[in-house]
C-alpha cells in the first residue's frame, strides 16, 4: 500500500482560527497536531507514504519545508516529502528552488482555494515549468473545504484542463476526486493522460462514494485513481476498510456493484512508479 495524501501536523504549523473552523466543520473537536510517533503508527499498514508541506497563508496554514523535509528524512526508504508552496508569497519561487535544491524535495503540494489563487494564473508558469523539466508531480487540493475564506472558484476539477494543455507533460494529481464535483474529475482524468486524481478523506460518505466510484467505473477510468487516506484527517487502514466496505451497504437492493478487483487494484497501485518517484 503507498499513501500518496498524508500531512504531519505539527505544533504551531497552523493558526487556532483553522483549528477552530475544522472543529466547526466536524461538530466535535478535531486532532490535527500529531506526533512523530502517531504518524509513523498510523502508517504501519503502508509500505510508503508522500507527506506533503501546507502552506496557505491566507486561511492561516503556514507550514515549514524545513521541517517536513526533516520529518520525512527520519525514513527515508518508507517517506517522501513534497514542498508546500504559496504563489501568494512574493519570494515562493525562491522558496521553492530551497526546497528542491537544498532539502531535495520530490514533489511540490498547492493548495490554491485556501491560499487564494487560481490554478491557470501565469504566474504559476515558473513552477510548472520547473517541475515539468525536473519530472516532479504536483499535487493540488481540489473539491471543497469548511474554511470559509477558501474561494470555491478556485477548485472545480475543470480548472485544470487549461493547466494541462499548457504543460501537457507535467504530472498532476487533484485531490479528493475533485468532491463534490466528481464528474468533471471523471471527464478531466479520462481525457487528460498526465492527470491522476486520489481517493483521500472520502470513506466517512459512504453513499456519495460509492456514487462516485460508480462514475469511474462506467468511464472505465479506474486506473486513474491514486490511494491516499489524508491522514491524521483519517487513517489509510480505515480508508482501505472503508472502499472495501462500500457494496455491503447494498445488501437486500439491484443496485450495481462495485468491481472489488478495481478498487483492490486502486488500494495497492504502486503511484510512485506512475508518478516517476
Amino acid at each position: 500500500m503507498i499513501d500518496i495524501h498524508t500531512h504531519f501536523f505539527y505544533e504551531g504549523g497552523h493558526t487556532e482560527s483553522f483549528q477552530n473552523e475544522a472543529d466547526l466543520a466536524r461538530g466535535a473537536p478535531v486532532k490535527l497536531t500529531v506526533s512523530a510517533a502517531e504518524f509513523d503508527a498510523a502508517m504501519q499498514p503502508v509500505d510508503r507514504a508522500i507527506v506533503l508541506a501546507c502552506r496557505a497563508l491566507r486561511v492561516g496554514m503556514h507550514q515549514d519545508n524545513n521541517v517536513i523535509a526533516r520529518f520525512a528524512a527520519r525514513s527515508p526508504a518508507k517517506y517522501v516529502a513534497f514542498a508546500g508552496i504559496d504563489p501568494c508569497e512574493e519570494n515562493f519561487m525562491d522558496e521553492l528552488e530551497h526546497c528542491l535544491g537544498d532539502l531535495k524535495m520530490r514533489g511540490v503540494k498547492l493548495l490554491p482555494m485556501y491560499a487564494g489563487f487560481d490554478p491557470r494564473d501565469t504566474r504559476l508558469n515558473p513552477l510548472y515549468e520547473r517541475c515539468t523539466r525536473e519530472k516532479l508531480p504536483v499535487l493540488f487540493h481540489s473539491g471543497t473545504t469548511f474554511c470559509r475564506d477558501a474561494p470555491l472558484r478556485f477548485t472545480k476539477p475543470t480548472l485544470w484542463e487549461e493547466v494541462a494543455e499548457r504543460f501537457p507533460d507535467l504530472k498532476m494529481v487533484l485531490a479528493h476526486l475533485g468532491h463534490p464535483w466528481e464528474h468533471e474529475m471523471v471527464a478531466l482524468i479520462r481525457k487528460q493522460p498526465n492527470i491522476w486524481t486520489d481517493v483521500s478523506a472520502l470513506h466517512y460518505r459512504p453513499w456519495q462514494f460509492y456514487n462516485s466510484l460508480m462514475l469511474v467505473q462506467e468511464y472505465g477510468v479506474w486506473n486513474k485513481l491514486l490511494f491516499g487516506s489524508d491522514f491524521p484527517v483519517t487513517t489509510p487502514q480505515a480508508q482501505a476498510q472503508g472502499m472495501r466496505a462500500l457494496n455491503k451497504m447494498l445488501e437486500g437492493t439491484r443496485l450495481p456493484r462495485l468491481n472489488m478487483d478495481a478498487i483492490e487494484q486502486v488500494i495497492e497501485r504502486d503511484s510512485f512508479k506512475l508518478l516517476g518517484i
